[in-house]
């Protein structure tokens, strides 16, 4: 699996799981995935310029939702974003 491949699977995710389609951000795929909150946005951004190789339990995992799975529902993909302060 290649970075295009996981840009590709961003599209294609949120267009299965998002409402309105857009795609997922790489920090909703971090959940989904089980990834570290605190790096795996730069894992995500690593492996989709080459920098990192897609290891083969995400390769595994992605293969499965894009063929249909979902994951458990404890896991939280979409947070509310907090609203900010007014100035």
């Amino acid at each position: 699996m290649t970075g295009d491949d996981i840009r590709k699977a961003r599209v294609e995710l949120g267009r299965m799981w998002k409402a309105g389609g857009g795609p997922l951000t790489a920090q909703e795929l971090v959940r989904a995935l089980g990834l570290s909150e605190r790096h795996g946005t730069d894992h995500v951004y690593n492996m989709e310029k080459g920098k990192t190789a897609v290891s083969g339990p995400i390769e595994m995992l992605l293969r499965i939702y894009l063929a249909g799975g979902v994951p458990p529902d404890d896991v939280v993909i979409f947070k509310d974003r907090p609203m900010r302060a007014a100035r």
